[in-house]
């Protein structure tokens, strides 16, 4: 019974959050504006896999990343990890990365278990608080980085909204095509 009104409290939730943001104006930025940190530099990391070894930020430079700063407990977090599927089998091997990281959700082996659950089908590498605070602090989770090829933000999207796939999607798009 618990479990059943806490999926629906998360569920209900999460439908405010996206109702909310799908009746936002399309800005092409997130649900907030934060034009301060981009056009900087993304901080550099030597993460954890979650499938074994280790990523480098070094190792992504020269492809356009879309970095997806999120929790094991986030349910708006959850349930953007098919659209991160879908982007990350629709770019792979074309000039794109795409990765999670999470944060705020305990060790690797709580944490594997949960990205099997999920079906996460790219990188999912263990965050620390040196690469949060590189990437300007945690307001919100999900948050969800567009990095250029050479390594800036190029934009930040805070939380979840209706059209954030579509949104990256341009974003990726317009950072190749340079």
């Amino acid at each position: 019974m618990k479990t059943t009104v806490l999926i629906l409290a998360l569920t209900l939730g999460t439908l405010a959050v996206f109702e909310y943001n799908s009746n936002r104006p399309d800005t092409g930025t997130s649900t907030s504006e934060v034009s301060d940190q981009t056009n900087v530099p993304a901080p550099k990391f030597d993460l954890v896999d979650v499938s074994g070894g280790r990523m480098k930020s070094a190792d992504i430079k020269g492809k356009v990343a879309v970095i997806d700063i999120w929790a094991t407990w986030c349910a708006p977090c959850i349930l953007e990890i098919p659209n991160f599927n879908k982007l990350h089998a629709e770019h792979e091997g074309k000039g794109v990365q795409v990765l999670a990281i999470t944060v705020e959700s305990g060790t690797l082996d709580r944490i594997k278990p949960k990205v099997a659950q999920f079906e996460m089908t790219y990188p999912v590498l263990v965050g620390d608080d040196k690469v949060v605070e590189g990437f300007g602090g945690q307001i919100g989770l999900p948050t969800t980085y567009v990095v250029t090829k050479n390594w800036k933000i190029y934009q930040k999207y805070l939380g979840m909204r209706a059209n954030k796939r579509e949104l990256i999607e341009k974003d990726i798009d317009k950072l190749l095509s340079q």
